[in-house]
C-alpha cells in the first residue's frame, strides 16, 4: 500500500476562497489563475433572437473586438448572451482584467452583485463633479434611504396603476386598449386583496424592491420582468368588496388567456416610467445627466468603456441608458459626446423578452452581432477536455491556496503536482489536464458525468460553469475532504446526489452491481459508485486502477476466480486512462428481439433507475405469487385449497397489493403488500431469469435463481396462508368469533351451557344442529323459540364454514372429514372464555347464524328468566317445597277423584283433571327443587354474568312443567268444587248418605292436605 491511500491534497477553507462561482467575487490574482477558455460562439442577431454564424471564438477575440471595432456613431453596444451561469459575467470581468489602464480611457466597472439603484447610478457618475449630477446623487440617496423594502414595494404597485391609468388607448392599438385608462388593469392594482397577492414575497415587485435598495446576496438571480405568474388572478380573490369595475376586468382576464399575456407586456412596458417617476428620475433626467457625463469626458478627450455585468440590474433606467450610450458622439462634424463602448450580458430569456424599443437599439450598436456562451457538449463533441481543462485549474487552486495564487499574481500560476511525492501514481490513475493539473479526486470520465449529472433535466448536455462548480466541483470537494480520509469515498452524499443520466451515460450493468454485492458486500455501494463514474460502467467487474482504489479504500478483488479465462487489457488513454483489467465474458446465444425488449427494461431498473413497466412488473408478479401458490401444501395447518383460478377471489392477486415493486409503472412501494421486492442488483438478475422462463426460455434461467424462487415460495407461504385467511374471514380471530357464535346458537338449543367440559363444547361447536329439539319447548318463551329456529337455519352454513376453515378436504367434493383438532380444541377453549357477542367483530360468513344471538340478546335471555321463575312460583303455590316425591300427591288426588266420581259431585271439571294427571304421569317432579335452587342462588348471590344467566336459562329442563302448573291448578279449582257440592249433598241427605258422604269429604280433604307438613318438614 502506499502513500496514497486515504491521501486528501486540498482543504475545505481553500476550496471556498478559491473557487468562486461568481466571477466578481474572486481576486484578481485568484480568478486569471483559475480562468479557463470559453466557449464562444458569434451569432447574428434577428430581432430580439440570434442564430449561430458557426464561428467559434476566444476571450482575445471578444476583446478585441470589443476595444477596436469603429462605428460611425461613435457608440458600439456589444450584447453577451447566454444563460444563468453560463460565464458571460466571467467573460466581462475577464475583459475588464485585460484592458490597460490609460488617461484616454474611463472604464465603469457595474457588477452583478452591486443591483441597487445608487449603486448603479454612483458608478455611471463616478468622478464627475457637476451640479446637476450632484443633485441627482442627493435625490437617489433620499429616495433609497427613506424606503423599506414593503414600503417600496407598496408605492412601485401606487405608481405603475398611476401610469397605467393614465395611458390613453390611442397610446396602444388592438386588444390592449381594453386594458388601459383609468377603468383597465389599473383597477386591478389599486384592489387591496389583489395588490396583497402581487405583494407576496416570490413575486417580481417585492423582490424588484429589495434589490432596488440593497445589493442581492452572491448567487441569488434577480427576477428579470413580470411574468403571468405575477397577474393576481387567484379565484379566490373575487369578494364582496371587489367593485364592480374592477370585477368586470378580473373576469374579462379570467376568461382571456390572450389578455393575460397582453396586460403582463403593458406591466413591462411601462415599469420603466413608473420606477423613474418614483425614484425622482422622471423627465429624462438620467438620459441628461449621461449626456452630461458624456460631454465632460469628450472635453478631456476619453472614451468611456461601460462594462455591465447583468443588464437586468439597470431595470427602471434601462430606456434612459440605452439612449445614452448608443446616442451618436458626433454633432455637426465634432466630437460633443464622449464615444463610448458597451460590453454587457444578457440572459438568453431575458434578450429574447426584450422590450422592443430596446432590441432595435442594441440590434443598431451592435452591427448586428452578439456572443453566445450556451455550450452543449453532445454526443458528437462530448468535451471531456475541454471540461477536465476547466475543472483542473480550480482543482490546482484550491490546492495551491489564495494566498499563494495572490503572491504570483496571476501572471504565473504554481502548479501544486509538481511538488508531489505521489504524482506518478497519481496521474497515472486519475489523470491529469494537458495543462498538467492533476484531476485527483476525479478523472476524466467522472467529470463527464458529473456535468450531465447537474445539467438541467431538460438539456443534460449543457456545460453550465456555475452550476458545475457550485453543484458538482465544490460540494464533492468538500465531502472528499473527510470522507476519503475516513475511507468511505464515493459517500453517500456522492452516490444520493451524482445520478447517471439515461440515455446519456451508461448505467453499470445490473450483473456487474449483483457481481459487487456477492464479492465485496461491506463496500457494495461504493465500489458500484466507483465503477459507474470512475469506471465508465465497464460491462464486467473489474479491478479499478491501483491509485484509485488506494484512495478509495476499495481492496483490489481477485477477478480472475471465475475462470472465465485470461485477462486482457484495454490500451491507455495517454496519462488519464491506465490500463483496466478485465475477463472476458462467456459467449451468450441470440436472445429474441421480444424478449431482449424486455430484459432491457429490467435491465434499466435495477441499473438505471428508470421504472419497471407495467408488462415487466405484471409477468414478475405473476411467476413469483403464482410459485407461492404451488409451493403451498394447504395441510399445515390443514385448511380448505384454493386452485389457481380462485386465488384472485381468495386475496392473493398478481397485483402490487400482493407482489409490491419499487418504481413498477406508477406505483409506489405498498410496504404492507404481503411480498415487497426492492430496488437492487441481485433482483434485477433475478427478474431476469423470471421473465426468460415466463417466455419459454428456461435455459436462460441461472440456476441460482431458481434455487431463489423456490426459496421465495416457501417462505411466503405462509403469507399466502395469511392472505387467504384474511380475505376468506379464516383468521384465528375470526374462528374464535364463529365459534362463539356456534357456541352460543347450541346454548340456544339446549345442547350446552356454560362451564361444561371442553369436549361437550367441541362436539356441540361443530354440530350443524340438524337433528337438535329442546324437549322442554312448552316452557321456553315465544322470543327463545323464534331465536333458535332463526338460528338453525344459518347453522349449518356457520359449521360447514368452520369445517372449511379447519379441515382437509377429501374424496371428489373436498367435503372436509379430518380437523386439525389441536388447532380447533384451543380456539374452542378461547371462544367459551366470554358468551357474548355484543362487542366482538364478526366474519361475514357468520353474521346470518348470529343474528338472534345479537341484537336484543339479552332482553331475550331475562326474559327466559323470568318465565321459568313465574313457572316455579305458580307451582309452588299449589305444591309446597317437599323432599318426597310428588307422584304421591298425585296418586292421592286421583284417589279423592274416583270417590267423587262416584258421589257425582267432580261437575265437568273432572275429565280435564284426569286429562291432565295423564300428563304428568312421568314428570319428575324433583326437576321444581333443582330449578328453584339454581333461581334462588342467582337473585341470592345477585350474579348477573351473561355466563351466569345463559347456565341457568340455557339448560335443559323437565318436559312437563308447564303440564305440573295446569294440573295442579286444575286439581285445586277441582277440589273447591268438590268439597262445596259434598256440604250441600250432607245437609239434605238421610243419615246413613249424609255420613258416608262426610267421611268421602275427610279423606280427600286429607289426602290434598297432607303434603303440606311433609313439604314443610321436608324444608
Amino acid at each position: 500500500m502506499s502513500d496514497f491511500s486515504r491521501y486528501v491534497c486540498w482543504d475545505v477553507e481553500n476550496v471556498i476562497s478559491t473557487i468562486q462561482t461568481e466571477a466578481v467575487v474572486a481576486s484578481p490574482a485568484v480568478f486569471l489563475s483559475t480562468h479557463t477558455r470559453l466557449g464562444i460562439q458569434r451569432c447574428r442577431i434577428n430581432g430580439r433572437s440570434f442564430s449561430s454564424t458557426g464561428e467559434s471564438v476566444t476571450e482575445e477575440d471578444v476583446r478585441d473586438d470589443f476595444l477596436n471595432r469603429r462605428t460611425n456613431t461613435g457608440t458600439l453596444l456589444l450584447p453577451v448572451v447566454g444563460e444563468s451561469g453560463s460565464g458571460k459575467s466571467h467573460l466581462v470581468r475577464w475583459v475588464k482584467e485585460k484592458i490597460k489602464h490609460s488617461d484616454d480611457r474611463k472604464i465603469i466597472y457595474l457588477e452583478k452583485s452591486k443591483t441597487s439603484l445608487r449603486h448603479v447610478i454612483d458608478s455611471l457618475l463616478d468622478g464627475v463633479e457637476d451640479e446637476e449630477i450632484e443633485q441627482i446623487r442627493k435625490d437617489i440617496r433620499q429616495v433609497t434611504g427613506t424606503f423599506t423594502a414593503a414600503s417600496l414595494a407598496r408605492r412601485l404597485i401606487t405608481q405603475l396603476s398611476v401610469t397605467l391609468a393614465d395611458l390613453g388607448k390611442d397610446a396602444v392599438s388592438g386588444k390592449k386598449r381594453q386594458l388601459v385608462g383609468p377603468r383597465g388593469i389599473s383597477l386591478l392594482l389599486q384592489d387591496p386583496l389583489l395588490q396583497e397577492q402581487m405583494l407576496e414575497p416570490d413575486h417580481f415587485i417585492p423582490r424588484f424592491a429589495e434589490h432596488f435598495l440593497s445589493d442581492r446576496a452572491s448567487g441569488e438571480e434577480r427576477p428579470p420582468r413580470f411574468s403571468l405568474d405575477d397577474l393576481p388572478l387567484s379565484p379566490d380573490a373575487i369578494t364582496n368588496d371587489m367593485s364592480a369595475p374592477t370585477r368586470q376586468v378580473f373576469g374579462m382576464l379570467m376568461s382571456r388567456p390572450e389578455l393575460q399575456v397582453l396586460a403582463v407586456e403593458l406591466l413591462n412596458a411601462h415599469w420603466d416610467k413608473a420606477v423613474q417617476e418614483l425614484s425622482s428620475l422622471g423627465g429624462g433626467r438620467l438620459l441628461g445627466a449621461m449626456q452630461k457625463v458624456r460631454e465632460i469626458y469628450a472635453r478631456q478627450g476619453k472614451e468611456i468603456v461601460l462594462l455591465v455585468e447583468d443588464f437586468a440590474l439597470i431595470q427602471g433606467v434601462q430606456g434612459d441608458l440605452l439612449d445614452a450610450i448608443t446616442e451618436t458622439s458626433e454633432r455637426d462634424g465634432k466630437t460633443a459626446l464622449a464615444p463610448m463602448r458597451t460590453l454587457m450580458a444578457i440572459t438568453s430569456g431575458y434578450f429574447h423578452d426584450l422590450p422592443e424599443t430596446a432590441a432595435t437599439r442594441i440590434s443598431t450598436s451592435t452591427g448586428g452581432f452578439v456572443y453566445n456562451l450556451d455550450i452543449v457538449l453532445g454526443e458528437g463533441k462530448t468535451g471531456t477536455e475541454d471540461i477536465a481543462t476547466f475543472v483542473a485549474k480550480y482543482l490546482n487552486a484550491a490546492r495551491v491556496g489564495r494566498e499563494a495564487l495572490e503572491r504570483a499574481g496571476g501572471d504565473f500560476v504554481p502548479n501544486k503536482c509538481d511538488e508531489c511525492t505521489i504524482k506518478s501514481l497519481c496521474h497515472g490513475s486519475f489523470g491529469a489536464s494537458v495543462d498538467g493539473f492533476g484531476l485527483y479526486p476525479f478523472n476524466r470520465e467522472a467529470l463527464t458525468r458529473v456535468v450531465h449529472s447537474v445539467a438541467p433535466q431538460e438539456n443534460p448536455y449543457a456545460f453550465v460553469p456555475r452550476t458545475v462548480l457550485g453543484s458538482g466541483v465544490i460540494p464533492i470537494l468538500n465531502d472528499a475532504y473527510g470522507s476519503i480520509g475516513k475511507g468511505e469515498f464515493p459517500s453517500t452524499f456522492f452516490q444520493e446526489n451524482y445520478k447517471v443520466v439515461r440515455g446519456v451515460d451508461k448505467a453499470l450493468p445490473n450483473s456487474v452491481s449483483e457481481d459487487v454485492d456477492s464479492r465485496d458486500p461491506l463496500n457494495a455501494k461504493r465500489r458500484r459508485k466507483a465503477l459507474e463514474f470512475w469506471a465508465d460502467a465497464p460491462d464486467q467487474l473489474v479491478n479499478l486502477p491501483q491509485g484509485i482504489g488506494e484512495a478509495f479504500s476499495l481492496p483490489e478483488l481477485d477477478v480472475e476466480e471465475r475462470g472465465a479465462g485470461p485477462g486482457r487489457s484495454l490500451p491507455a488513454e495517454a496519462t488519464s486512462q491506465p490500463a483496466i483489467t478485465l475477463v472476458d465474458a462467456p459467449q451468450t446465444p441470440r436472445v429474441p428481439p421480444a424478449l431482449q425488449r424486455k430484459l432491457d427494461v429490467v435491465e434499466d431498473w435495477a441499473a438505471s433507475g428508470s421504472r419497471l413497466t407495467t408488462e415487466v412488473a405484471n409477468i414478475v408478479r405473476a411467476m413469483v405469487s403464482r410459485s407461492v401458490h404451488y409451493r403451498e401444501d394447504w395441510l399445515t395447518p390443514p385448511i380448505k385449497p384454493i386452485g389457481v383460478g380462485d386465488a384472485e377471489g381468495a386475496g392473493w392477486t398478481v397485483k402490487a397489493n400482493t407482489v409490491s415493486i419499487e418504481d413498477a409503472s406508477a406505483e409506489a412501494l405498498n410496504k404492507s403488500a404481503a411480498i415487497t421486492l426492492e430496488r437492487n442488483p441481485r433482483n434485477g438478475e433475478f427478474f431476469k431469469s423470471l421473465v426468460r422462463v415466463h417466455a419459454q426460455d428456461a435455459d436462460g434461467m441461472r440456476p441460482q435463481d431458481v434455487v431463489r424462487l423456490a426459496s421465495t415460495a416457501e417462505t411466503y407461504r405462509a403469507a399466502l396462508r395469511e392472505r387467504v385467511a384474511l380475505n376468506a374471514e379464516h383468521s384465528d380471530g375470526d374462528l374464535v368469533a364463529a365459534l362463539r357464535v356456534s357456541l352460543l346458537g347450541a346454548a340456544l338449543a339446549g345442547q350446552v351451557v356454560p362451564g361444561m367440559p371442553i369436549d361437550t363444547l367441541y362436539a356441540a361447536a361443530f354440530d350443524k344442529g340438524q337433528t337438535w329439539a329442546r324437549p322442554d319447548i312448552s316452557s321456553r318463551t315465544e322470543t327463545w323459540v323464534k331465536r333458535l329456529e332463526t338460528h338453525l337455519q344459518h347453522r349449518a352454513g356457520l359449521v360447514e364454514a368452520l369445517l372449511n376453515s379447519l379441515g382437509i378436504g377429501q374424496g371428489a367434493t373436498g367435503a372436509v372429514h379430518v380437523i386439525d383438532a389441536a388447532r380447533a380444541v384451543a380456539l374452542v377453549k378461547e371462544a367459551a372464555q366470554q358468551w357474548d357477542l355484543s362487542s366482538i367483530e364478526l366474519p361475514t360468513w357468520a353474521k346470518d347464524a348470529a343474528h338472534p344471538l345479537r341484537a336484543g340478546w339479552d332482553v331475550a335471555v331475562r326474559g327466559q328468566l323470568q318465565e321459568l321463575t313465574t313457572l316455579v312460583h305458580e307451582i309452588r303455590e299449589c305444591f309446597p317445597k317437599s323432599s318426597g316425591p310428588g307422584d304421591r300427591l298425585v296418586q292421592q288426588v286421583s284417589t279423592a277423584l274416583q270417590m267423587a266420581n262416584a258421589e257425582g259431585i267432580t261437575g265437568p271439571q273432572g275429565p280435564e283433571l284426569a286429562m291432565r294427571a295423564a300428563a304428568v304421569a312421568e314428570a319428575d317432579w324433583n326437576t321444581v327443587s333443582v330449578l328453584e335452587k339454581e333461581l334462588f342462588r342467582i337473585a341470592d348471590n345477585q350474579d348477573q354474568s351473561a355466563e351466569s344467566l345463559l347456565a341457568v336459562v340455557a339448560a335443559p329442563r323437565s318436559p312437563h312443567l308447564r303440564e305440573m302448573r295446569e294440573y295442579l291448578k286444575s286439581a285445586d279449582a277441582l277440589l273447591d268444587t268438590a268439597l262445596a257440592a259434598a256440604r250441600m249433598q250432607t245437609q239434605n241427605a238421610v243419615s246413613d248418605a249424609a255420613d258416608q258422604l262426610a267421611g268421602l269429604l275427610v279423606e280427600w280433604q286429607q289426602a290434598v292436605d297432607d303434603a303440606t307438613p311433609q313439604a314443610e318438614a321436608g324444608e
